[in-house]
């Protein structure tokens, strides 16, 4: 598909999050069970076992689902050069406040708490939950093949200079234009921890660390490890043999062989000139 198959994207806006989302928000527990659940149509391109429901809208506005892992061919990439990988696929990279609403969907469902439900509204087995779980939070599975197993990514996020707090917006890449260029969205930044510092899995409207946690040391599924923003850094995600953590002070220019991207498609892929 060519780069001007493409169209903007509205970002997400947190009004108009469902009741799942603001569950995974606030921490309250809103599975249903054994109810039966939609598919969430996607392109015909994509596998629907490969992509779980989030329970939120994404930036097109509709359902949002993400891929089980890092997708091939996307690894060794800057983040420019891995937004352009994934948007020429008619994909994005996940914001933090997706990424976070995912993360503590696989914590509750391996905890038991809830259970999740692929793009065509099957349930993951237990066991794939598990799979899921432990790449998430430590270091298995070596989704690139290189020598750094555990969950690598980009995330859709960049702190620049504006209006919120510490003086910083955040920036979110809405889309792309003909030329490879990006289309952006920018908001000011609502940040509360302001130091680098173990964190719980409770995340505000941006998907950024909400409360610093008590326990100080890596607590597998109970907290994560925060890097706070830095001017003109952007936002991953990583874990490892010893945490995992969402590192918002990432340098754009940086690559590596193990990160990739985890990424996220919604309702129909974007058609010339449409408008969301």
């Amino acid at each position: 598909m060519k780069n001007n198959d493409y169209r903007p994207l509205v970002p997400v806006n947190p009004e108009g999050l469902d009741a799942v989302a603001e569950s995974l928000l606030n921490g309250t527990n809103t599975d249903r069970g054994s109810e039966s659940v939609p598919a969430i149509q996607t392109s015909e391109r994509i596998n629907p076992k490969e992509y779980i429901q989030v329970g939120m809208n994404g930036l097109h506005g509709k359902p949002v689902v993400i891929s089980c892992y890092e997708i091939q061919g996307s690894n060794s990439k800057d983040y420019a050069s891995a937004h352009r990988f994934v948007l020429s696929k008619g994909l994005y990279a996940p914001t933090p406040l997706i990424f976070t609403a995912h993360l503590k969907n696989v914590i509750e469902a391996q905890k038991r708490n809830k259970q999740l439900r692929y793009s065509d509204g099957t349930l993951l087995p237990q066991s794939e939950v598990e799979e899921i779980y432990k790449h998430l939070t430590t270091n298995y599975k070596d989704v690139f093949g290189g020598s750094n197993p555990g969950a690598w990514s980009w995330l859709n996020a960049k702190f620049i200079d504006g209006t919120g707090d510490n003086g910083f917006d955040l920036e979110t890449i809405t889309g792309m234009k003909p030329d490879g260029t990006f289309i952006t969205k920018k908001v000011p930044l609502e940040n509360k921890i302001w130091e680098d510092c173990f964190v719980d899995i409770n995340f505000n409207q941006q998907g950024l660390a909400n409360a610093k946690s008590v326990n100080q040391s890596y607590s597998q599924g109970n907290n994560i490890k925060f890097y706070h923003p830095r001017k003109n850094t952007v936002a991953r995600f990583f874990a490892g043999s010893g945490r995992a953590y969402l590192n918002c002070d990432g340098y754009p220019a940086s690559s590596n062989s193990s990160l990739g991207v985890f990424v996220c498609a919604e309702g129909a892929e974007p058609k010339n000139g449409g408008s969301s």
